[in-house]
């Protein structure tokens, strides 16, 4: 077995990680971008959206490296995520690509961890706390992410938080067991706790909610987070593969989950409308109520839920004056167009920050953050 995975996220780190431990071989195609693209829309049907087209072109780099079994997240619903992987599957075997496919989805996944555990030779125990041990680093590292978006812009010493984020990764890189992520995480935890932060009305937060893989990808996105980042601006955002996989995969969050979406939701959304549409509306009346500025929404040109969800945010928009842009994300974007207009609207929040301020309220969102960087 030589097995591969598309990028999503950090899924990909956890999964080599596991790799590892469990000495099954294994290779990652290079991340997305113009070489991924181009091999997936070489294959994919005409309207498809970007992120099929660049998991196709991942999945089909990987099988031309050499690689003979794949894994990916499987899914259903109205949401073109849940059909990816099958459809991505018949177009690769009627290229004639031979691959044995293992699903991480509702009813598939313990079949595909019997296949990984019989080719690691290991026992039930030891796979599942290796696999465990892989899920935590993905949920270390997307907690450090978090981190970094919402404090780089609030910490005084700008250049010191950066060099301890990196510092972090490494050690994250390195580690080996739980104890390693543990204190990865309370050295977290002390530096921002004993940080010097500007006070929070001097800073702009913006909000991110849409599709996960526009989310999750700097290539699908321009680099969002990086261009807010470098304008001293602040991000929030709930998407994460460690917020998201739990309560889709196991029964027992999945209805208390839909439940909190709904609360947050009502009255813009009765109900789930597919792919991550009610996570939208959901998390952004969540994050109005947290002090944003505003929200940018970023989903796939095409995507039915998030377009759904679109309409619900114009009306949070106008009912609870909360700001918000919409951007639609396909492969004939342009980067110095879709830069323009996110700068355009940071300066128009800015300018409305201005006009009204906090009233000298003083806001610390570090208690918050780090209740949730620690559940």
């Amino acid at each position: 077995m030589l097995l591969s995975f598309p990028h999503m996220g950090n899924l990909a780190k956890g999964i080599a990680k596991i790799c590892q431990k469990l000495h099954i071989p294994y290779l990652i195609p290079s991340p997305p971008g113009p070489k991924a693209l181009e091999l997936g829309q070489a294959l994919a049907p005409e309207a498809s959206c970007l992120p099929f087209s660049l998991v196709l072109g991942n999945m089909r780099e990987a099988l031309e490296m050499g690689a003979d079994t794949l894994i990916m997240l499987g899914g259903s619903g109205p949401c073109r995520f849940g059909y990816f992987i099958y459809l991505a599957e018949k177009i690769l075997k009627n290229e004639g690509y031979e691959f044995q496919l293992l699903l991480i989805d509702k009813g598939k996944t313990w079949r595909s961890f019997s296949i990984l555990r019989k080719e690691a030779g290991v026992t039930w125990p030891e796979f599942l706390r290796t696999i465990y041990f892989g899920w935590e680093a993905v949920v270390c590292e997307e907690s450090l992410a978090r981190l970094e978006r919402e404090y780089l812009s609030r910490v005084k010493k700008t250049q010191n938080f950066q060099v301890f984020l990196s510092s972090c990764r490494q050690e994250l890189d390195r580690a080996e067991t739980l104890e390693d992520l543990k204190q990865i995480k309370d050295k977290a935890l002390n530096y921002i706790g004993d940080a010097d932060f500007h006070p929070p009305e001097e800073i702009l937060r913006v909000g991110l909610v849409g599709d996960i893989y526009t989310l999750l990808e700097p290539y699908a996105n321009h680099s969002v987070e990086e261009l807010i980042l470098a304008r001293g601006v602040s991000i929030a955002k709930e998407m994460s593969l460690s917020n998201w996989i739990p309560n889709a995969l196991l029964p027992w969050r999945k209805g208390p989950y839909k439940k909190r979406l709904l609360e947050y939701a009502a009255p813009y959304l009765a109900d789930s409308v597919g792919g991550f549409g009610l996570e939208s509306v959901a998390n952004t009346r969540k994050l109005g109520l947290e002090a944003v500025d505003g929200i940018i929404q970023l989903f796939p040109l095409g995507c039915m839920p998030e377009i759904v969800a679109k309409s619900a945010l114009n009306k949070i928009c106008l009912w609870e004056n909360i700001p918000v842009l919409s951007i639609t994300m396909d492969q004939h974007d342009s980067t110095t167009g879709f830069i323009t207009r996110v700068e355009a609207f940071l300066e128009v929040l800015q300018a409305q920050k201005k006009e009204r301020p906090l009233g000298g309220q003083t806001l610390d969102i570090r208690l918050p953050i780090m209740k949730i960087f620690f559940q």
